[in-house]
């Protein structure tokens, strides 16, 4: 329901809009980042390590990664690398 007055083209926009950061944001932070089952549970913590997730789906697509899995396993064991994302 809404009381939005609007064309049907305008409202299936917002309405992808919507869905293209529920994809590329939360559900990767969910499923591929393991947020949901994170055990951190006090204080600032989650919000803190959300904001870092955030930060690092943002480095790696800067970067040119479209899949934060295969960028995980690329970049998991080489500091170097990780390291050159951020300069």
């Amino acid at each position: 329901m809404s009381s939005l007055i609007c064309t049907a083209k305008e409202f299936a926009l917002g309405i992808r809009g919507h869905w293209g950061i529920e994809n590329c944001l939360h559900w990767v932070k969910d499923v591929v980042l393991k947020e949901d089952s994170s055990t951190i549970r006090l204080g600032n913590a989650p919000a803190n390590l959300s904001i870092i997730r955030a930060i690092v789906l943002n480095i790696l697509r800067r970067n040119g990664y479209h899949s934060i899995t295969i960028a995980q396993r690329f970049l998991s064991h080489d500091i170097d690398k990780l390291l050159h994302l951020v300069e």
